[in-house]
């Protein structure tokens, strides 16, 4: 039975991997819900990312979409400098003229109302609004099956000032409530998703796969392959898949539970270590290890419409 899936992202290239290989996987998931958060790009920008996606997958019948909420007061710079000015690799994907986002909270409201403990949220930016659903309504979130959040840096160096991982790093504080409210939570840190890279080889899978998915993709994933600050040159990282993969795939995952503490303020904000919990409703779920070969393999064959070895 597919999971129904509500996805929250901050829509950059990593983002879009990630979507599209949910909306590929349609006997595994099904997305029923979409969400944008500030975080790779500005929010405006994130929001319209969703609907350029989506165009350039073909996607016919579009889930309900929320435009969500900025981190403000704190000036963290964008991904821009990964995956391009508008996120998506200077894509010449248009937004639809007629596209217009509601409000995030009501496409969480209708999704939980909906599917209960059924729902899966795949949170792959900063967890902005999942903490302002759970400040707002605290008892919604409860009644969600499962979150699983791409972010942190638990024994690995972190991608910001080389201690916190990005999407923790730009809100610290909803990070915290989130990992504290004894929610179903599983963490997917870099310590996993920085293991499964892309290269050129799978960009030629990719682009001659003879599908709208996989020449898309490979034409989004070019842009931050050529950049350092995404695992070396030559090399994508793609995290926010590997978070999906949790869900899609676990038997290629060991994972643990712990409690993790998180840094609110200062250069490491956002950084994240183990802790004692005695509470065991307190602890969440940590995604230790990966098979990254077979994860990589499956996902790619999700993708590419056809079965090979990678």
């Amino acid at each position: 039975m597919a999971i129904p899936l509500l996805v929250d992202t901050d829509m950059g290239v990593d983002d879009a991997v990630a979507l599209a290989w949910a909306l590929a996987a349609d006997k595994d998931a099904r997305v029923v819900g979409l969400t944008s958060v500030e975080g790779n790009v500005p929010l405006a920008q994130a929001t319209a990312n969703i609907a350029r996606l989506l165009t350039g997958l073909r996607v016919s019948h579009w889930p309900p979409i929320g435009e969500g909420l900025s981190q403000e007061g704190r000036c963290t710079a964008t991904a821009t400098h990964v995956f391009g000015p508008d996120g998506l690799g200077e894509s010449d994907l248009p937004v639809p003229a007629d596209f217009q986002a509601t409000d995030f909270r009501s496409v969480y409201a209708e999704a939980i109302e909906a599917h209960g403990g059924e729902l899966t949220i795949l949170a792959i930016g900063p967890l902005t609004n999942l903490a302002a659903v759970l400040g707002e309504s605290p008892g919604l979130l409860s009644r969600v099956g499962r979150i699983v959040v791409m972010g942190g840096a638990v024994w690995c160096k972190g991608n910001v000032a080389g201690k916190a991982e990005f999407n923790f790093h730009r809100d610290p504080a909803a990070t915290e409530a989130i990992l504290s409210a004894g929610l179903p939570v599983t963490v997917v840190p870099l310590d996993v998703t920085s293991q499964v890279l892309l290269d050129e080889s799978h960009l030629a899978h990719l682009s001659r796969s003879g599908t709208a998915r996989g020449e898309l993709l490979a034409r989004l994933i070019r842009y931050p392959l050529a950049r350092e600050a995404n695992g070396g040159a030559g090399q994508f990282q793609v995290h926010d898949a590997t978070a999906l993969g949790v869900i899609l795939r676990p038997a290629h995952f060991l994972r643990a539970s712990m409690g993790l503490a998180v840094t609110r303020d200062g250069p490491a904000a956002g950084a994240c270590r183990p802790q004692v919990v005695k509470d065991k409703s307190r602890q969440v779920s940590v995604a230790i290890s990966v098979n990254a070969a077979d994860l990589l393999e499956e996902m790619l064959e999700t993708l590419c419409g056809e079965k090979f070895v990678v």
